[in-house]
């Protein structure tokens, strides 16, 4: 019988291989985008816009690394960066037309990637595996979200 340590320490190695899996098989770095860019391009894609601090708040760095970042993706024509018109210190962010193109690009590799995988299993086991992977993500802490 399984132990529940050695079961969290299965599962741990087995999320850890598919996010190698996807790392190595093009999943943002391919595209030249970074691990941090590509957390912060898919929060401005869940969120529409956000500010330098909420950002910076969801990736835990300081305000003034988070505005170096986004010098960044601004330059690569991901990125739109405004005054906020209720307070003229904030800044807010929005992806471009480029930048939401750059997103769905490297989502649709990552499902791409995972497609097959995933076909290894029959449909209930793959509804199964969702309906579960979405309950344990809805009991993991939320941070700025």
């Amino acid at each position: 019988m399984v132990s529940h340590r050695d079961s969290l320490e299965l599962f741990s190695q087995s999320l850890q291989a598919v996010y190698r899996y996807l790392r190595r098989n093009g999943d943002t770095g391919s595209d030249g985008i970074t691990r941090v860019q590509w957390l912060i391009l898919w929060d401005l894609w869940r969120h529409q816009e956000r500010t330098i601090g909420e950002l910076a708040e969801k990736l835990d760095v300081r305000p003034s690394t988070m505005s170096q970042m986004i010098d960044r993706l601004q330059l690569a024509g991901l990125v739109h960066r405004y005054q906020d018109i209720n307070d003229a210190r904030a800044r807010i962010v929005r992806l471009t037309d480029s930048g939401k193109e750059r997103i769905q690009r490297l989502k649709d590799t990552r499902t791409q990637l995972l497609a097959e995988p995933f076909q290894q299993l029959d449909e209930d086991e793959q509804a199964t595996l969702v309906e579960l992977m979405e309950k344990l993500a809805s009991f993991l802490p939320k941070r700025g979200d």
